[in-house]
């Protein structure tokens, strides 16, 4: 159970599976939703898709939903709330401009049309889904804080500088929590904090904040150099992404508006 729900939850390997078994959830071990027991499926009504995109042998990525998601409807004949957690990644680099759910502005590379692809499998699904456009997850077990206290942390300096967004996963969870309870098919989501910034500042403030090692700050030109292409990338887009539908419908206030608010909790938490 999870705040009074039954939880139910498929992963792809057993390891995964016995870390879930081990807090009482029901967990099947399965790599395809299409195949999944219809009668394990029978009783639920709120299912979450979180499966990201996967890549071949030649690392090119794919989207599977195309695959599975009608099958996996059709066996769920007491679903009343279907959420997918897509990706920013769908937007095309704004200049630093805000982007909303309204934008039509989106990017271009195989992450993000197959995103957006995935996204619309389920929109056009019998499920009356939502979709869950999130920025970059951080949380207590999900951040670069061992990075940062490694050293030799490097990222860009960009001029000027560049946007990127940030969500703790608590707030992820809130939101979908929140969504569950005033349902609206077919409603589009960002969730992002209030504080986009760029990545420089962002490690800066966070090593200032743990005690870690100042990062290295890259020109453009250094980053082509000492950084593949792949990695260059993520730090390449420049973007804010606008909350406000969030705020406005699902969420009022986040627990974590901006990563100095996590953090400082964290590092206030561990002062004696």
């Amino acid at each position: 159970m999870c705040q009074g729900i039954k939880v139910k939850a498929t992963v792809r390997n057993q390891e995964a599976a016995d870390k879930l078994l081990q807090q009482g959830f029901d967990v099947v071990v399965n790599a395809n939703p299409a195949l999944l027991d219809a009668k394990w499926l029978a009783d639920c009504d709120a299912v979450l898709d979180s499966i990201p995109l996967s890549y071949d042998e030649k690392r090119q990525p794919f989207e599977t939903q195309s695959f599975w998601v009608q099958p996996l409807v059709k066996k769920l004949p007491s679903l009343k709330w279907a959420g997918y957690l897509s990706a920013t990644s769908v937007y095309a680099d704004s200049g630093g401009n805000w982007i909303d759910e309204a934008s039509t502005n989106f990017s271009t590379s195989p992450r993000g049309v197959l995103r957006l692809k995935a996204e619309q499998v389920w929109l056009n699904s019998a499920a009356s889904a939502e979709v869950f456009r999130l920025a970059g997850i951080y949380g207590d077990e999900r951040n670069i804080v061992s990075k940062l206290m490694a050293g030799n942390y490097k990222t860009v300096a960009w001029q000027p500088a560049h946007y990127s967004n940030r969500i703790h996963v608590d707030d992820i969870v809130a939101t979908l929590l929140a969504s569950m309870q005033k349902p609206e098919a077919n409603r589009i989501i960002n969730l992002s904090d209030d504080a986009p910034c760029s990545h420089k500042d962002y490690v800066y403030q966070l090593s200032e904040m743990i005690g870690a090692p100042t990062p290295i700050a890259l020109s453009p030109e250094q980053a082509k150099k000492e950084m593949s292409a792949a990695y260059l990338d993520f730090f390449r887009d420049n973007k804010r992404i606008s909350n406000q539908k969030l705020h406005q419908l699902l969420l009022p206030k986040l627990k974590y508006p901006s990563f100095r608010d996590a953090f400082q909790s964290t590092t206030t938490k561990d002062k004696p």
